[in-house]
């Protein structure tokens, strides 16, 4: 949709609610800064969420509000920095399941070739294993699932937790990641059941049914519930006049309607 529409914050506090995430065309270019800065206040997000990896000594490099993804061969941070793809994980590595709610991506341009970004709904596909597999579903709950580590050099933590919970609201919520950060812990809940629930996440990861890919074009954002969707990355090749930048920032708050 298109900022500049009559009613458009309001329509995309909807729009998020029923899909969980929403593309929107900003009014005109300008300061990525500013420009995500106009659309929080718009949605209600207050200020950016830094997330706890970032708040160390090693990692204030990362710290920004307003954080610059793009190919850079004198930075090392495993996701930022590289045309790889990324595989299936929600923002906020150290931070507890549901701190952070929001994720705004905004294209400043796209990558010559590739560079999608890819939206899995983890959360239907868990409603589907529930209703096939409640023991297998009841295994992700389990407070001790799963570990993620920090994969960036100059640090060495960790963060363990369960890939799926019950919010305040009484919400269901996610941590869903499947990717060099993980350490499964099969032994957390009804025997087998976190092998079988794995199993079924890959392959629904897979299905069209969950999965969308999104290629954002200059001055597009792709704002999602962090909190409700895993992301990932396709590979990318950039060119010099077609170099994929993105710039994300990431909230504590979920879009809400002005007053």
């Amino acid at each position: 949709m298109d900022f500049t529409e009559h009613d458009a914050p309001n329509q995309l506090v909807h729009i998020l609610e029923e899909r969980g995430f929403a593309v929107v065309a900003m009014a005109a270019p300008g300061p990525p800064d500013a420009i995500l800065s106009s659309l929080a206040a718009a949605l209600r997000l207050g200020d950016p969420y830094v997330p706890a990896l970032y708040r160390y000594a090693e990692t204030k490099g990362y710290s920004a509000s307003y954080a610059d993804i793009r190919s850079d061969t004198k930075d090392h941070h495993p996701g930022f920095s590289t045309t790889a793809g990324q595989a299936w994980h929600v923002d906020g590595l150290l931070d507890d399941i549901g701190d952070i709610k929001t994720t705004i991506l905004y294209c400043v341009s796209a990558a010559h070739r590739g560079g999608d970004t890819l939206l899995f709904n983890s959360l239907a596909a868990f409603a589907e294993l529930r209703e096939k597999d409640p023991a297998a579903a009841e295994a992700l709950l389990s407070p001790r699932a799963l570990n993620r580590r920090s994969t960036i050099s100059a640090i060495d933590l960790n963060a363990t937790g369960p890939v799926f919970s019950v919010d305040e609201e009484g919400d269901l919520i996610t941590r869903y990641t499947d990717n060099e950060t993980c350490t499964w812990n099969f032994a957390a809940g009804p025997p087998g059941g976190l092998q079988r629930a794995l199993a079924f996440f890959r392959s629904a990861s897979d299905n069209p049914r969950y999965r969308l890919a999104i290629r954002l074009t200059a001055g597009e954002a792709l704002i999602f519930r962090n909190d409700r969707l895993a992301h990932g990355r396709q590979s990318y090749e950039d060119k010099p006049n077609a170099r994929r930048h993105l710039v994300r920032a990431l909230y504590a708050n979920v879009p809400t309607m002005p007053n």
